[in-house]
């Protein structure tokens, strides 16, 4: 005998479905609005249990319904980490907006409200929320659920340059007054080799290629998924990694006291603490950052320091790092070096 469909809630997504003919249909985050969508469904498209359970599906253009599929997506084809980046940012526009709402009604203006509303977040932050609601909008687009995305021609504010640089000064002071070891590896395995934060956060002893002093990962798992992502290690570094590999020879080797994976949040948090007292909030992009200035100052070769840092395209060192232009006291001996 058929099942008769029923309502459930997926709190992973925060958002109501039934399963009809094996497809589960999103019915949106609001419950009374569930309820009677599931209601009218049932009524149109169910007299029995064996019958059809349903002529014809909510519409195809509700944003959220849209918004759900393109996740579903991201899941099965892309990284955890760009799904869980798309969903929570995606699933809080979904909150702002009726469940009811279609792509027909959907403006730029919606999308800059729901921006407005977080005065407080840097020009990039603001940059990434909009980013979310026009790729997921540009997929719908491109799968053909609807002709031309509504928001094509809303404009992104420019992305704020990581242009800080930790003196050495401060990453000693930040180095003394942090007591907790864990983190103490971290931040010297960050200055030491320029990492970037996704990189130290997830690398496993599995990457940790010990014989050529280096971490390997493989394209499947490195920014841009084009080539083999290879970070080497200083002698310092090398160390860190040969004792934390005996420690935590499974999963990610840089974790808490506690046993748990370093996340963004937690570091911030840490280095949030630490700014009163040595007076500024640093960041492990910031680490990374000086890590460049620094390698640029001392004369290396800016291909050499782009093959360091990772970068696909040697000029992004060139657009990333202008700071070094207005600095006078580097640009003065460059000269001088020039003639020499």
């Amino acid at each position: 005998m058929a099942h008769f469909p029923k309502l459930f809630f997926r709190p992973a997504r925060s958002l109501w479905y039934v399963q009809i003919n094996g497809k589960q249909v999103n019915l949106g985050a609001d419950k009374d609005v569930a309820f009677k969508t599931y209601h009218w469904i049932m009524e149109r498209g169910a007299h029995s249990y064996a019958a059809p359970v349903v002529t014809r599906f909510p519409d195809p253009h509700l944003v959220v319904v849209l918004v759900d599929d393109f996740l579903d997506w991201c899941e099965r084809n892309r990284d955890p980490e760009s799904y869980l980046w798309y969903k929570d940012r995606l699933t809080s526009f979904c909150k702002m907006i009726d469940a009811s709402f279609t792509t027909d009604e959907l403006r730029q203006y919606h999308v800059q409200k729901w921006v407005d509303a977080r005065p407080n977040l840097a020009s990039g932050s603001r940059r990434n929320l909009i980013t979310s609601v026009k790729r997921a909008m540009k997929w719908a687009e491109e799968q053909g659920y609807i002709d031309r995305s509504p928001l094509r021609h809303m404009r992104k504010p420019a992305g704020g340059r990581k242009e800080q640089v930790v003196t050495i000064a401060q990453y000693h002071a930040l180095l003394e007054r942090t007591k907790d070891q864990n983190l103490k590896d971290l931040l010297t395995t960050t200055w030491e080799t320029g990492c970037r934060p996704q990189e130290s956060l997830r690398v496993e002893a599995r990457h940790v290629d010990l014989a050529g002093g280096r971490w390997v990962f493989p394209v499947s798992e490195s920014k841009g998924a084009r080539t083999p992502r290879i970070v080497h290690l200083t002698r310092v570094a090398l160390e860190i990694a040969t004792r934390l590999i005996g420690t935590n020879p499974k999963g990610p080797l840089f974790r808490y006291t506690c046993g748990k994976p370093w996340k963004p949040f937690a570091t911030s948090c840490r280095f949030r603490r630490a700014k009163k007292h040595i007076g500024v909030k640093v960041s492990l992009y910031a680490l990374r950052n000086t890590f460049a200035t620094n390698a640029l100052m001392k004369g290396i070769d800016c291909i050499t320091v782009s093959t360091l840092m990772g970068h696909a395209d040697p000029g992004t060192l060139a657009k990333v790092y202008q700071h070094l232009a207005q600095n006078p006291t580097f640009l003065k001996e460059q000269v001088n070096k020039a003639i020499a």
